[in-house]
């Protein structure tokens, strides 16, 4: 039986609608900070590149790891 750790680096978008959207990360390097994670949200915002349900992202919300712990059965 094998236990690992997956991390995400998740970004937290406001939509023009006013609901949000979250970009997930899979495994980001250990130590990101907040100011990194804020000014690539910035970027993201600014290149105008995502669009969810027809809405523009419009701003940063808020930036989080999530860790999950896997165990492999087999």
């Amino acid at each position: 039986r094998r236990t690992n750790m997956e991390k995400t680096l998740e970004l937290v978008f406001a939509k023009g609608d006013g609901s949000k959207k979250t970009l997930s990360i899979a495994d980001p390097r250990e130590g990101v900070t907040l100011a990194e994670a804020q000014s690539a949200a910035a970027k993201i915002i600014e290149a105008g590149v995502l669009i969810s349900s027809g809405e523009a992202l419009t701003a940063f919300v808020e930036a989080r790891i999530k860790t999950v712990t896997v165990s492999v059965l087999a």
